[in-house]
Formats: structure tokens, sequence, C-alpha cells
């Protein structure tokens, strides 16, 4: 081969070399300039766009710190995590080293539009009036009707009628200004006091629910049906149970001669609404006071337990309950306090100053040397209850016998009956 054939192919590859090489720079290049890209896609996904979404969206469930303030400081706290994360740096005219220009128009860009997406949705969506929550407060006292509009602001009427069953109970107009917001957009609230429209239970016939219908800006928007909590909506005492359990011993300082004997007596009143079962249900929103009466033959008092007064409409957090107060006669009759009233049920043991596990918890026993007749015979045990809430009001009474006798075998006796 002649030296210029030679100097033809070399040259020929030297030319395929430097195209190979080109393309292999291009393909790095191209790669470099995707994954910087890839990069601030992902860091300002998770690191700026999830947690706005978040706040947006679940902030209205956090009750300690208002999204007026939340807000700001996520936004705040979500750019400083981005902007370390992408490396930034320093501004030159700060000193430092400068600012990557794509990277910076990818950041404020997107800030740009978090900050103006509410602002957005809310001319997009102006106008529309809709019900929000219509929730009790803990007490049960009162009624907030809270009104949402997408955007906006200003003054409404709303025209509020309350069913109890098929009867209007209650009716009135209300003005109420869409000045304030959360999570959820703009909102305004007004409020109706219980006693306003209680008109009896709303318990245990579903013919009896109180409903709430709404007519807002004279038709602009109307609600009707709005089931309101039956629960809150039951004040009024329909049902009554008693029972006088005996406290047993075969303590000799008790007994005497005989081999077992009642040495005391536990009272319990169970107080409520008519149910499946003798037992009432709990009505922990209702008001009352009632006594209790244990005597002989009905004529001769064993036991006048002191007036117990319940007030109920009580919130922790097991659920809504009555708090019971009488006086204790210096420990005689425990402390004259109760709690947790129609929280567990409807039954009210009342105090003593002994206690006996085969009985219940606490000293919930009467001792014997404590009655002014304890004679063998027929004891009416008799509950006597008044109540009353906003117009209505009652009473109600209870009673249950019981036979105190001495057996054969030398032992006491206590049974229930049902008459004497």
């Amino acid at each position: 081969m002649s030296d210029s054939g030679l100097l033809q192919k070399a040259a020929a590859q030297k030319s395929e070399d430097e195209i190979s090489e080109a393309l292999v720079n291009a393909a790095i290049i191209q790669d470099s300039n995707d994954s910087p890209i890839k990069e601030i896609a992902i860091t300002l996904s998770y690191g700026a766009i999830v947690p706005f979404f978040i706040v947006m969206w679940f902030g209205i469930y956090l009750d300690f710190i208002s999204l007026n303030i939340l807000s700001p400081i996520i936004m705040l706290v979500s750019l400083g995590f981005v902007w370390w994360k992408l490396g930034m740096g320093i501004p030159s005219f700060a000193g430092g080293n400068g600012l990557d220009m794509k990277k910076s128009f990818a950041i404020f860009g997107t800030y740009i539009i978090l900050l103006g997406l509410p602002f957005l949705l809310s001319i997009l969506l102006v106008g529309d009036i809709s019900v929000g929550n219509v929730d009790f407060d803990d007490s049960g006292e009162e009624l907030e009707i809270k009104i949402r509009q997408n955007g906006g602001s200003g003054s409404h009427d709303a025209l509020v009628t309350i069913y109890h069953g098929s009867s209007s109970t209650f009716s009135n107009k209300y003005t109420f200004n869409i000045d304030k917001s959360d999570g959820l957009g703009d909102y305004g609230t007004f409020t109706i006091q219980t006693s306003d429209f209680y008109s009896g239970n709303a318990l245990p016939s579903s013919d009896s629910v109180y409903t709430m219908a709404i007519n807002i800006d004279n038709g602009d928007t109307i609600v009707e049906d709005i089931a309101l909590d039956s629960l809150v909506l039951s004040r009024d005492i329909t049902s009554l149970y008693s029972v006088a359990t005996p406290s047993m011993s075969i303590n000799s300082d008790d007994c005497g001669s005989m081999d077992r004997c009642v040495s005391g007596i536990s009272l319990s009143a169970y107080v409520g609404i008519s149910s499946s079962s003798s037992i009432p249900g709990a009505l922990p929103y209702a008001d009352y006071s009632f006594t209790a009466t244990l005597s002989l033959d009905g004529e001769s008092d064993a036991i006048q337990y002191p007036e117990v007064t319940v007030n109920g409409g009580y919130y922790s957090s097991s659920g809504p309950h009555g708090e019971a107060t009488w006086d204790g006669m210096g420990g005689q009759y425990g402390g004259g306090y109760m709690s947790n009233i129609g929280l567990f049920g409807s039954e009210i043991a009342l105090m003593g100053s002994e206690s006996n596990v085969e009985v219940g918890e606490g000293n919930i026993v009467i001792p014997k040397s404590d009655w002014t007749e304890s004679d063998y015979g027929c004891y009416h045990l008799d509950i006597f209850v008044s109540y009353g809430y906003a117009n209505n009001a009652g009473d109600l009474s209870h009673t249950s016998y019981y036979l105190y006798d001495e057996s054969e075998s030398s032992e006491e006796s206590w049974t229930k009956v049902n008459s004497c």
C-alpha cells in the first residue's frame, strides 16, 4: 500500500474516532442535563408540594394552632429544606458563589404557583354557599351552624326551622357574615340555644327525632332534613327502677345469735328513658332531682336518703355524663358528690358509710345501725323524681318491695317480692 493510501486510511480512522468521542460526550452531557431536572422535580415534589397539600387539606383538624400561622411556617420550613437539598448556596450579592438560575426559576416558580393556588380556586369557585357542620357544644346547650362559601365574603340571611317529628317547634331568621376561614375554605357561623326549641325526647322512637331546614338568602340555598343529635335532645325522665341489695354478714357483732344476717343495705336508683327491659336507658344530658326512702310497710321510715340533684351535660374524654350532689351528712351518706352519671348506664348507686365487695365497689352500704327502723316485715323502696328542661317538666315515681325475715335455719333473708 502506498504512503498516500496509508495516510487516507489513518485520516478516516481519526475522523471515525472523533465522531464516536463526540457522540459519547453528547450522551454524557444530555444525561447530566436530565439528571438535575429530575432531581429538582423530585425534591420540589416531596419538599414543597406534598407539605402544602397536607396542610391545606388536613390543617383544619389541628385545633391548637391557626392555619393563618401554620401555613406560613410550613412554607418557610419547606423552602429552607428545598434550598438546602438542592445545594443552592448563597447569592453573590451576599458574598456567596451565586445561584443556579435553572434551580432558582424552578423553586420560585413552584412557590408562586402554590401561594396563588388558593386564591385562584376561590376566584373560580366564588359564590357557592353550602351548609357545613351542625354541631352541639360539649354541654349540649348550644347548637352551632356553620355556613360555607367558596371565596368571597359578605352578609347573608338564614331562615332556620326546626321540627320535632312532624311538628315545627322553632323558626327564626339569623344574619351572619362570611368572616372566618380554615383548610376547607371561608365560612360564617351563628348559634341557637337548645332551650329555645326543645319540646321533648328525641329517643327512643324514630318518629320523634329532631330535624332542621335552612333557607339562605330567600331560596338561593335550601337544605332540609338535617338530623340533630338525638341523645343531646333527650332530657325528659320517662322510666325509673329501684333495687335494695342486702349486705350479709356472719360476724357475731352484727348477727348476735344468728348464723348469718343482714348487716346493711345498698340502694340503687335507675333513672332514664324507657327501654325494652325494665332497666331504663341512660340520659347523660338530663337535669333532675330525686329522693329515695326505705320504709317498713310504707309507713315507718328506715332510711330517708337526702335529696340527690343531677345536672347533665358535662363532658370528658369518655363521653357525656351528669354530676350528682347531695348532703353527705358528715360521711353517713358518702361524700355528697358523684360524677359519670349516665356514662355507663342509668344506675346511680347511693353512697353509704361502709363497703362490701360482694355488693359492689366503694362505700355503697348503709349499715343497719343507721336505720331508724329495722324490724322484720315488708319494706318499700320509693324513688320519686322531678325533672325539667326548657318548657318541659314532670314527676315520676317507682316502688319496689322486699321481705325481710328470719328463716328456720338461724339466718336472715332479704327477698325481692312483687308486692306485700
